[in-house]
């Protein structure tokens, strides 16, 4: 008896005060032979509340007229998620440019491809979109995963 009672005490302080760290989605970059895992640098729950800043973003080394290949876990993949990338054309021109609306559970990966072989990438981000919208009608950002791209 003794003994179940300092399982069921030791089950109590587990479940209370010991919960696991909550696992964040994370979003892989395939580029130049090299692969890497990013978590999001900002999650917030599913109506873009209670957010957590994650960290900084990560790096990738991506020569100019190269593609990356992005793969979303299944919980972007199933809600709305969209690429955006920052390039710098041949004429030192800066441009922001980016993908239609995907997920829905049909889109798990994407291929960015710069329109030019001489455009250099400069950095991606991918937004993950929450339940609820702005007033504008667009969604409201629950998180976002961001990745400096050097050359």
């Amino acid at each position: 008896m003794r003994r179940l009672a300092s399982v069921l005490a030791a089950s109590v302080l587990v479940l209370t005060g010991c919960a696991l760290p909550r696992h964040y989605p994370e979003v892989t970059f395939y580029a130049n032979g090299k692969t890497i895992r990013v978590e999001p640098a900002v999650y917030c729950d599913l109506n873009g509340d209670n957010c957590a800043e994650r960290g900084k973003p990560a790096q990738l080394k991506v020569p100019a007229g190269k593609v990356v290949q992005i793969s979303v876990d299944g919980q972007i993949a199933n809600g709305i998620w969209e690429a955006v990338f920052l390039y710098r054309e041949a004429n030192g021109q800066e441009k922001t440019s980016g993908t239609n609306l995907l997920g829905k559970g049909e889109d798990f990966t994407y291929t960015l491809a710069l329109p030019n072989k001489t455009d250099q990438l400069l950095g991606i981000e991918i937004h993950e979109a929450a339940a609820a919208v702005m007033q504008t009608g667009e969604p409201l950002l629950r998180g976002f995963w961001a990745v400096e791209v050097t050359g």
